[in-house]
């Protein structure tokens, strides 16, 4: 099937020196039935240790600190990934029937977060 190669680059350049950034990427691609990372070559400026982990969506996450004095900081990403086809679903269930399985889903916790309805009450500020 079809090979990507794909390259990212983040570029920070600061006025003056900074230190000890604390700094979190996300570069990594998923890799599921569908998509495969076949490699990836991560280089940051000052070659530091990135700490991965999933989210609390289980995106993968890095971390990590640059703590030498610096005016500029470079985030390279250069992965090659192979794809697979994907079927399409089709739209051939009435409408009625569709909107009775999202209303199910609303109990379903994997989606919870999604179907809250939240309200946001803004801060008066007060004119001085």
């Amino acid at each position: 099937m079809p090979q990507f190669r794909i390259q990212h680059t983040t570029r920070y350049i600061y006025e003056d020196t900074v230190r000890d950034s604390a700094n979190q990427i996300m570069l990594y691609p998923v890799s599921d039935d569908y998509q495969a990372v076949l490699q990836q070559i991560l280089t940051i400026t000052g070659d530091p240790v990135v700490h991965v982990h999933d989210d609390y969506y289980g995106n993968k996450v890095g971390t990590f600190t640059y703590a030498q004095p610096h005016r500029e900081m470079i985030i390279h990403s250069q992965l090659t990934v192979d794809t697979q086809p994907r079927i399409l679903p089709t739209d051939d269930t009435p409408q009625e029937l569709q909107w009775q399985e999202l209303k199910s889903l609303r109990q379903n916790i994997a989606f919870i977060d999604f179907f809250q309805v939240e309200r946001f009450a803004a801060i008066s500020r007060s004119k001085k």
